[in-house]
């Protein structure tokens, strides 16, 4: 009895199995004639014993948008069946559906990726974090799925910055540890918690953000404010309470240095002991032994045998001739090249920074820029560094602030390497004058020493005309425009030129005249443009030419006629001008009258009573009555002073005076003024200097 019955469960079993595939067999048959209503009955009575295959076939179904069933859910859901169902079955029965079905995993991972790859299209047409973090989460296989995190912390990153706070900074790194977004959105954290802290002008406020936040790189830029508030007025006292009052700030340093630099203002030696005596516990003992030893001592660099040392002003040798390059001397040091590299020296010729550096600038204001590894740092004079080197760019300190230019943008900076302000602009220029050039997104413009905008605009460009008044040129039009956005004029114009001498060209509808620095038009549209106008019609002198019928004339500033237009050529105005009629240039009086008569292939404009004319190729110097001063020999004159030219002859230079002695015998490959009254004179490498205040000769002693 019990073998019948096993024997009955068996053939039971066989019967329902074979149904069953029957079932699937139908249900892979309807579906492949689209009878859907068929299909889906088949296949879910098959899920039971088929549930890999059947769940496919279902997938399918919901899958597909020609059939009343179509739900992208539902096939999600049986496309997942499908894949971990076929895992967990058993290999006889995955052969069984390959052979008799042509199923297999492969299929089902397919149908689980069209699945995904609609769901991922779905998310972009979203495009939002919402979207892309719902397919990441259902959809972990996709290939997909690397776009889709990009995607999201892109788009949660620009929410986050749109937000602008630090708790929203925080949010995001706390859910995007992987962001490529993650190191900017850390630097604005730390903007925004430095922001958010510190009011100008607190001392309290910024040492709150600096015991809340110790870790923030910005804590430094915290000090120096503290350091600048404290000792804002610049005066010795200020210093002296800031060293006792805060001996942790790590701008202590800097304030026992500006002690020490106002206290000897004078740099005198018994100033100097004075300090050392006043202030015993004085950190850099060794400043006071070396501008002692230093103070008044003068030293010019030379060159011999290709290599640099220094000289004193008496011609003795002071630093040997061991340096591949040397600078002259600023506050106290000089950069030198020494192995290819560079460092700075002591007037005692001690490497006081060492040469390792790929570059290296003079220092200025106690601060020189320098370039390591392609990237620029600054240091004090000390060789500590304000600035690791790890920026693209430092611009030049002006007003006491300059550029500094990283990965994320250009940011201002003081002496001390401590933000002038927070804001990032995508392009920075040096400040002239309290403004500088800007650019920020799609604003653009000028900005002041707090960093505000001073004027901007978002089309067009702009530039600086004077004072508080601008150019905007917005495509074929300019106008001037006041710092708050209102014009000048009320329509703009064609072109308006530089400013020079207080008048500015304007032009329009093929008529030119000039405006002053105010932007009042001083000489109406009335002149028409000639090649090259814009250049050559610029006023000198408060003077400037005209072309009016292929003629050249002359007017004043008011636009008053100082010469008509009757000559080829008009040069400089001076106290004769320089005139041709096109048979060589002489010279017209104020009045339109020749006083010298045309002979020279060129004449330029008198200075002073001295004018330099040019024949036959050659250069000389004549005064008001024609008279030869210096004769018309030498290859050129360019005046240095109102004393002293420099002459070419032969391409040797050399130094005359204006009633033609002799000062510096053309012999000199080059000759360069590094002073008022004081040249450097190079000759075969070998380098000497003049100094023409005190008639002296520097040379260094054979």
């Amino acid at each position: 009895m019990n073998r019948t019955k096993y024997i009955s469960i068996i053939i039971t079993s066989l019967i329902l199995l074979v149904m069953g595939s029957c079932k699937l067999s139908k249900g892979f048959e309807a579906l492949d004639a689209y009878n859907y209503f068929e299909a889906k009955k088949y296949l879910e009575k098959s899920l039971k014993k088929q549930e890999s295959p059947a769940s496919y076939g279902l997938s399918k179904i919901y899958f597909r948008n020609d059939n009343p069933f179509h739900n992208l859910d539902s096939a999600y859901h049986y496309s997942l069946l499908s894949v971990e169902s076929f895992k967990e079955s058993k290999e006889k029965k995955q052969k069984k559906w390959r052979k008799k079905y042509d199923y297999t995993l492969e299929k089902a991972k397919s149908q689980r990726k069209e699945i995904s790859d609609l769901g991922f299209q779905n998310a972009t047409i979203d495009n939002s974090v919402v979207s892309y973090q719902f397919f990441i989460a259902k959809h972990p296989w996709s290939h997909f799925k690397e776009v889709a995190e990009k995607r999201r912390d892109s788009l949660a990153f620009l929410e986050a910055q749109s937000v602008k706070t630090s708790a929203a900074y925080e949010e995001y790194l706390k859910k995007y540890e992987n962001s490529a977004w993650r190191h900017k959105t850390r630097s604005l954290l730390y903007l925004a918690q430095y922001d958010e802290s510190v009011r100008e002008g607190d001392t309290k406020s910024f040492l709150y953000f600096i015991n809340e936040y110790p870790e923030n790189p910005l804590v430094r830029d915290a000090h120096y404010q503290v350091y600048s508030i404290e000792t804002k007025n610049g005066a010795i006292p200020d210093f002296r309470s800031f060293i006792r009052r805060f001996p942790d700030n790590p701008f202590l340093d800097d304030a026992w240095t500006s002690l020490y630099r106002l206290s000897i203002a004078d740099y005198r030696k018994e100033t100097i002991q004075k300090f050392a005596s006043d202030y015993p516990d004085f950190p850099f003992q060794y400043l006071i032994t070396q501008d002692l030893k230093l103070v008044g001592k003068q030293l010019f660099h030379f060159s011999e045998n290709g290599k640099y040392g220094f000289m004193d002003e008496n011609g003795a040798l002071v630093i040997n001739p061991i340096y591949e390059y040397a600078g002259q001397f600023n506050n106290g040091l000089a950069v030198v090249i020494k192995d290819g590299v560079y460092g700075y020296i002591n007037k005692d010729g001690n490497q006081l920074i060492d040469s390792k550096y790929e570059e290296a600038m003079d220092f200025d204001q106690g601060r020189a820029i320098i370039v390591e590894k392609d990237m620029y740092g600054l240091i004090d004079v000390s060789g500590a560094y304000i600035f690791q080197p790890e920026y693209l760019d430092i611009g030049e300190f002006s007003e006491g602030i300059a550029y500094v230019q990283n990965e994320i943008g250009y940011q201002y900076y003081t002496l001390d390497g401590s933000l002038a302000f927070s804001t990032i602009f995508d392009e920075a220029f040096t400040f002239q004058n309290g403004i500088a050039k800007v650019r920020k997104g799609e604003e653009k413009g000028y900005i002041g020493l707090d960093g505000a905008f001073v004027v901007s605009v978002t089309e067009g460009s702009l530039s600086h005309f004077k004072d508080s008044i601008f150019v905007h040129e917005l495509r074929d039009s300019m106008n001037l425009m006041f710092a708050n956005g209102a014009y000048l004029f009320q329509t703009g114009f064609d072109q308006i030129g530089t400013l020079v001498s207080n008048r500015a060209i304007i032009e329009k509808d093929d008529l030119f005249g000039f405006i002053d620095g105010k932007g009042k038009i001083v000489i109406p549209m009335e002149h028409n443009p000639y090649p090259n106008y814009m250049q050559f019609s610029q006023f000198k002198n408060d003077h400037v030419i005209l072309q009016r019928l292929n003629k050249y004339a002359m007017i004043d500033s008011l636009g008053k006629s100082v010469l008509p237009a009757i000559f080829n050529g008009i040069g400089t105005y001076g106290e004769l001008i320089p005139v041709t009629k096109g048979q060589g240039w002489g010279y017209s009086s104020k009045d339109v009258r020749l006083k010298i008569e045309y002979q020279y292939d060129y004449a330029f404009g008198f200075e002073n009573g001295t004018a330099i004319v040019e024949k036959n190729n050659m250069v000389g110097l004549i005064s008001l009555k024609n008279e030869v001063i210096i004769p018309i020999q030498y290859e050129s004159i360019k005046r240095l002073s109102n004393t002293v030219l420099l002459v070419k002859i032969e391409n040797l230079y050399g130094l005359i005076s204006i009633t033609n002695d002799t000062l510096i015998a053309p012999e000199y490959d080059r000759i360069l003024e590094i002073s008022p009254n004081f040249y450097q004179l190079i000759k075969d490498q070998k380098i000497t200097y003049y100094d023409t205040a005190k008639v002296r000769l520097i040379s260094l002693k054979e």
